[in-house]
């Protein structure tokens, strides 16, 4: 699929660089959250890139973002979600490192974290970007209580199928 909209040219900047430290055929990771998004359609604003991979891939992404980082991967919780997270900044933008993104049931037990393999591709600026596919997406933002997000990336979804 060809990305249909773009990336502000700071987070653009910085997904290059991305991609030319970390090849998605080295490391098993997919841009999350709004900027994966964003590149499948989704209109709305780009604050940080999001990078989603497992417990391994995190600390892969971490050693090639080495004079990046600013917060070193550690688990991180909240009521309902938990992964290996850490923070980079390249070309001024916030780089999130997310491992093994669990989300909490209603029983109150984490749930398994993606399989990152699930991953689709899309074509952007000449290059190959692994995103997660927008019904993902819409089911995690549920999980995740951000449920205005979830309706919009549904509404791409439909305006698909029609």
């Amino acid at each position: 699929m060809k990305a249909i909209l773009d990336l502000p040219e700071a987070h653009a900047r910085a997904l290059e660089t991305v991609l030319a430290r970390i090849p998605p055929a080295d490391v098993l990771w997919a841009l999350t959250g709004s900027a994966g998004l964003r590149l499948q359609g989704v209109d709305i604003p780009v604050h940080d890139l999001d990078l989603q991979s497992d417990r391994l891939g995190v600390y892969e992404m971490e050693r090639r973002l080495d004079g990046f980082i600013r917060t070193p991967v550690h688990l991180w919780e909240s009521e309902n979600v938990r992964s290996w997270d850490g923070k980079a900044e390249i070309a001024g933008v916030e780089v999130e490192l997310i491992g093994d993104m669990a989300h909490r049931n209603p029983d109150g037990a984490w749930g398994a974290p993606p399989d990152i393999a699930m991953r689709i591709f899309v074509t952007w600026r000449d290059q190959r970007v692994p995103v997660l596919p927008l019904a993902y997406e819409a089911g995690a933002y549920v999980k995740m209580g951000r449920a205005e997000k979830a309706a919009r990336i549904r509404a791409v979804l439909d305006a698909r199928r029609n």
